[in-house]
């Protein structure tokens, strides 16, 4: 039975007399926005009957019925809570760190000194001192500390991104709720350096903790050491560490393209290592890849993933297709994800092998590749119309133009396209064998005659008359995330007529 049935009129006045603000005003117990007298209105249980909830005027409040409707079984509490989440990732769009979830729940970070002594060491905030016992690390040679300190001690570690991942919030919301009454079994992770508690894993834990109210976390602390080279040795056996941990041994995956940057940033260290040691005549990225194999004791896959990656990363940087790319490798509010540029038009695109020119030479051409990769995205662009792409929200009635860009950079339709990309390229490069076809871009920057070549093909891609049909089988086929080549086919959209123009 609902609130509205068994509430009087009179003691719903009470509860709306209780509600009105000092200056007059009525405003949703969820989203605090003002109510005027043509709003839809309920009056609900703060805490709901499912869980006990009394139907008296104490636990009843006026709530908009469009916030309402999102409540389940959760207390009003919590519904308010989760709207004002939403609305921060909506606001940060999707970019959600640690300092955040801090600045949400009021959480102002406590400047600390740290002492390290004899064994042990000493965190003071001015206010309150805690002492820990140090426990020798062998594999890291530095020293780390167990224990509970206060969440405002504690900062997100943002040097060159050792803690790159965004928050994700569906991860977050579930966190939070499974530790509404369960303990945290494992801590976060974090390094001390500059008198500063810096946390690089386990993130999502603490920021649920803090969503939760509670006022302390724990940590596990690695002691950085004070010299510099220490520190950044330190750093950067955390940094391979984690991006491990969180790729070949990942319980919860790194977002596929903050993975990406970030071995960026190793393989360019790696990289003045090698060329700063090896005879100038072995500077290849086939010798690079054997160099990490055999003197940095990578496996061969990781070694070519750290090479494939930096190629990938130079050639999304400051391409067309960039802005439309998301971080977050499931967010919707996104046309492209990494996960599908990887599965489709980077490996359409890019030689991602290592290269057995020497750098720099006439032979090295990856520079030339990053310009190509350039030239070929921004056709896309502009021939998708991937500016009209809108995000598809329930109820929301889309333009023809909108649905238009939506089928086309739908996951289905670009495992779908993607090859014939390759195809294009195939017949604007002339490349007739397999050494041309395998270094696709990697050669010689593209002629105006041949991007001429590519931007015809494209142009008659995504003007063919499939992706104008009426709202049905094409929109229920895309949408299954499935290379669609028979319905393709069928619809004459074929990989001759693309070329050629011919059905």
């Amino acid at each position: 039975m609902t609130a509205e049935r068994l509430l009087s009129d009179a003691e719903k006045s009470i509860v709306r007399q209780q509600q009105v603000e000092t200056d007059g005003s009525l405003r949703c117990f969820i989203s605090g926005e003002i109510i005027n007298a043509s709003d839809d209105i309920e009056y609900d249980h703060i805490q709901p009957l499912s869980k006990d909830g009394e139907t008296s005027i104490a636990n009843i409040r006026i709530v908009l019925k469009k916030y309402n409707q999102r409540k389940s079984n959760q207390s009003l509490y919590a519904v308010r809570d989760n709207l004002r989440l939403e609305r921060l990732f909506e606001s940060k769009k999707n970019h959600i760190k640690l300092q955040d979830i801090l600045e949400l729940k009021d959480v102002s970070r406590c400047n600390t000194h740290c002492v390290v002594e004899s064994g042990v060491v000493t965190i003071d905030d001015g206010s309150q001192r805690r002492t820990f016992s140090l426990l020798p690390d062998p594999i890291l040679g530095v020293s780390y500390f167990y224990g509970r300190v206060p969440v405002s001690w504690l900062e997100n570690d943002d040097q060159e991104g050792l803690q790159p991942r965004v928050i994700d919030y569906k991860r977050i919301i579930s966190i939070r709720d499974h530790l509404k009454i369960h303990p945290q079994l494992a801590p976060s992770i974090a390094r001390l350096l500059d008198n500063r508690l810096k946390l690089f894993d386990g993130q999502h834990k603490l920021a649920a903790q803090i969503l939760n109210n509670n006022v302390e976390a724990d940590v596990k602390v690695f002691v950085s050491p004070t010299d510099r080279e220490g520190a950044k040795r330190l750093f950067d056996d955390l940094m391979i560490t984690n991006l491990e941990a969180h790729s070949k041994l990942k319980q919860v995956p790194f977002y596929t393209s903050t993975l990406l940057d970030r071995l960026s940033v190793i393989y360019r260290e790696l990289l003045e290592e090698f060329i700063s040691t090896k005879a100038p005549e072995s500077h290849t990225e086939e010798s690079f890849v054997h160099f990490l194999s055999v003197s940095k004791q990578y496996s061969k896959t990781s070694a070519k993933d750290m090479l494939r990656s930096a190629i990938k990363t130079a050639a999304l940087a400051g391409s067309a297709l960039e802005p439309y790319v998301a971080e977050a490798s499931k967010d919707a509010s996104f046309p492209i994800t990494i996960d599908l540029l990887e599965k489709t038009i980077f490996p359409s695109t890019l030689y991602l092998d290592p290269a057995t020119a020497k750098f720099t030479s006439d032979q090295d051409h990856r520079n030339a590749e990053t310009q190509n990769f350039a030239d070929v995205a921004l056709h896309l662009v502009v021939e998708t119309k991937i500016d009209n792409w809108v995000q598809n929200i329930k109820g929301k009635a889309l333009t023809h133009e909108q649905l238009k860009a939506r089928r086309i950079w739908h996951k289905g339709a670009v495992l779908t396209w993607a090859p014939y990309l390759k195809s294009i390229l195939y017949f604007a490069l002339q490349a007739m064998t397999n050494i041309e076809r395998d270094h696709l871009l990697y050669r010689e920057l593209m002629t105006d005659h041949q991007k001429s070549i590519v931007q015809r093909c494209l142009n008659r891609l995504f003007l063919h008359p499939l992706w104008d049909e009426p709202e049905g089988e094409l929109d229920s086929l895309l949408v299954s995330a499935r290379k669609q080549d028979e319905f393709f086919s069928k619809k004459g959209l074929t990989e001759k007529y693309v070329i050629y123009g011919e059905a």
